[in-house]
């Protein structure tokens, strides 16, 4: 009970009720406690800059503080077992966190050089924006230089589906060609999609933490952070796909018939036309697009069943049916990727009903008006 007191009189010092005044012809004033003044070291004719937050409510920030320390400093420590992978994981999970300057220590007293190849194969490969800015014998720095504004998250999740569509049509190419060396360019892609993927999601979780710098990023409310995350691991998982289905190429040693290319490539043809008006009803914030695709998703399967029953009928030798076997696999990437085109149009669906649903206002007898 006392703890409850203490506790209700606190609260009762952080709020102030007051009104708000009207003087000259369109003038507002709004009068601070003393106290605040006081505690906040504030003055007469010092500046403090007034935010219009996202749920309207608003923020008086001091000009003095107004501006977040830019340096965002972690330091981990490596062990002298410590495996490349697990070092990568480390890494990759300080970046998601939001930390602008990474440092890797060694207890040991010097990193090995695999551990060190680690940490510059992770930089490179997975984090955008990023380089090592020191490289001693116990030390590593790892500094984020990619400032916000530089690249918005819509750009970014645009560029991995440009990267993620282009990956699935060399795919496509590849099997129709049997070419093997265009398949093999097409796995080195997938790092690229990795790449900005775990940016997009280093700044959704940043802007959890901050709602200003939600519109840094481009969003426009938090709930968006969910949809955003859903659509960056589908169109992760689409590249994943184009990957396999190349893998799935470098495996097949016989001709496929021309009936069969020509099924597979109206598939395609249909899963990456889903997947672009889904992408582009998230972009767009169109819930109606979005609508309309979550059905056509349906027609792929019956397009997969249809080319699976002409392949069980050409299954006579050994190798022939060992490459229909790949086909197969083929297929359910093709499918996965309209599936997950529509995972897309959901989050955009989600991210935009309340932008359609009609407004009911309640009367306070509890009567629709």
């Amino acid at each position: 009970m006392y703890f409850n007191k203490i506790l209700l009189s606190r609260l009762s010092e952080e709020n102030e009720v007051r009104k708000i005044q009207f003087t000259g012809r369109s003038t507002y004033i709004l009068s601070l406690p003393k106290r605040w003044m006081n505690d906040m070291h504030l003055k007469p004719g010092d500046p403090v800059t007034i935010i219009r937050e996202i749920n309207n409510s608003l923020s008086i920030v001091p000009n003095a503080i107004r501006k977040p320390v830019s340096i965002n400093e972690v330091t981990a420590f490596m062990l002298q077992d410590q495996n490349g992978n697990s070092l990568k994981r480390k890494v990759v999970s300080m970046y998601l966190a939001g930390y602008n300057i990474m440092h890797l220590k060694s207890k040991a007293g010097r990193i090995t050089s695999l551990q060190r190849d680690a940490v510059r194969e992770v930089v490179r490969r997975n984090l955008v924006g990023t380089e090592i800015i020191a490289d001693a014998s116990d030390l590593i720095t790892v500094q984020v230089l990619l400032n916000l504004p530089e690249l918005s998250v819509n750009t970014a999740v645009r560029r991995m589906f440009l990267i993620s569509t282009a990956m699935h049509k060399d795919a496509m190419i590849s099997i129709a060609e049997q070419n093997q060396d265009l398949a093999g360019t097409i796995l080195k892609s997938d790092d690229e999609v990795d790449r900005f993927s775990l940016y997009i999601l280093r700044n959704l979780v940043m802007a959890t933490k901050n709602e200003r710098m939600l519109q840094e990023i481009g969003l426009s409310s938090p709930s968006d952070s969910l949809s955003y995350r859903v659509a960056v691991r589908s169109i992760e998982r689409v590249a994943d796909h184009a990957a396999g289905i190349a893998n799935k190429c470098l495996k097949i040693t016989e001709k496929i018939s021309k009936d069969v290319l020509q099924k597979l490539d109206r598939m395609s043809r249909m899963s990456l036309s889903l997947l672009n008006d889904s992408v582009e009803a998230f972009l767009q914030r169109d819930y109606y697009l979005a609508d309309s695709i979550v059905d056509k998703t349906v027609s792929i399967r019956s397009m997969e069943n249809e080319i699976i029953q002409v392949l069980d009928k050409t299954s006579s030798t050994t190798t022939r049916e060992s490459t229909n076997v790949q086909i197969k696999l083929i297929l359910e990437d093709i499918r996965r990727t309209a599936e997950h085109a529509s995972d897309i149009a959901e989050a955009a669906m989600n991210e935009t009903v309340s932008e359609v649903i009609e407004k009911i206002t309640i009367h306070d007898n509890g009567v629709p008006i």
